[in-house]
C-alpha cells in the first residue's frame, strides 16, 4: 500500500487560521491561549507550524500545551508533527497521540493510526487493528479509508474476503470522487463480484475514474470497449 502525504490537516488549519486572523491579531490570539485555552493554543501552534521559515518545536510546544488537557485536534496534530513534521520522525510518538485522539472518535486520528498499523510504523504491523480503525473513519466519512477498508474486504487482509462488504466501502469512497474507488467499483461490476455483472457500469464507473487520470480505469475502459 503507498504511503499516503500527511500534511492536509495542515493546510485545512491554515485556512482556518487566515479566517481568524481577519478578527484578532497574533498577541490576542497568544493571550488567549497563554490563559488556557486549547484552540487558541492549536492556532498559535499553527501559526508556528506555517510560518516562513517553519517553527516546528514551537509549534508542537502548543499543541502539547492543547493535548495535555485532552484536546482531541491537538492530539491528532501533534501526532501529525512527531509522524510528518519533524526530522527525524519518530513515530512511536505519533501513534501515542493518534491513539489519545482517535479513542475521542476524531477521524482524522483514526484514519492515521489505522495507517500506522497497517505499514508497521511505530507499532508492530497488524491488519485486523487496522481494519478496525479504518472502519471507524470510513463510517464518518474518510474516503481514504474507506477505500483502504475495501481493499481489505476484497483481499481477505485483516477482514474476512467479502465482496459485498468490498463494493459497499469502495462505492462510499467512489461516491467522494476518489479515482482509485471508482476504478475498483467498475471492476467489481465487470467481474461480478459482490454485486450481478454489469459492463455498461463497470465502463460508467471506469470512466468517472479515467477522466480523472486514473491510468488503471482508462486501460480498462479501453479493453471493454474493444470487445
Amino acid at each position: 500500500m503507498k504511503r499516503f502525504p500527511q500534511l492536509v490537516s495542515l493546510t485545512i488549519a491554515m485556512m482556518t487560521f487566515t479566517s481568524l486572523g481577519a478578527q484578532q491579531d497574533l498577541s490576542a490570539l497568544k493571550q488567549k491561549a497563554t490563559s488556557g485555552d486549547p484552540a487558541a493554543q492549536v492556532q498559535v501552534g499553527m501559526t508556528y507550524a506555517l510560518a516562513s521559515p517553519r517553527d516546528p518545536r514551537e509549534a508542537m510546544k502548543w499543541f502539547r500545551l492543547a493535548a495535555d488537557q485532552g484536546y482531541a485536534d491537538a492530539q491528532y496534530r501533534l501526532g501529525g508533527m512527531y509522524d510528518a513534521g519533524i526530522r527525524p520522525t519518530n513515530p512511536t510518538e505519533a501513534v501515542k497521540w493518534y491513539t489519545l485522539a482517535a479513542k475521542q472518535g476524531y477521524k482524522d486520528a483514526e484514519y492515521r493510526l489505522a495507517v500506522m498499523y497497517d505499514e508497521g510504523r511505530g507499532v508492530s504491523q497488524n491488519y485486523a487493528e487496522a481494519a478496525k480503525w479504518y472502519e471507524k473513519a470510513a463510517q464518518q466519512g474518510r474516503p481514504e479509508a474507506q477505500y483502504r477498508l475495501g481493499e481489505m474486504y476484497e483481499k481477505g487482509q485483516g477482514a474476512p474476503k467479502d465482496y459485498n462488504a468490498a463494493m459497499k466501502w469502495y462505492l462510499a469512497a467512489a461516491q467522494q470522487g476518489r479515482a482509485e474507488a471508482q476504478f475498483k467499483v467498475g471492476y467489481l461490476y465487470e467481474q461480478g463480484l459482490g454485486v450481478s455483472p454489469n459492463k455498461p457500469v463497470a465502463m460508467d464507473w471506469y470512466q468517472k475514474s479515467s477522466q480523472q487520470g486514473y491510468a488503471f480505469a482508462t486501460d480498462a475502459l479501453k479493453a471493454l470497449q474493444d470487445q
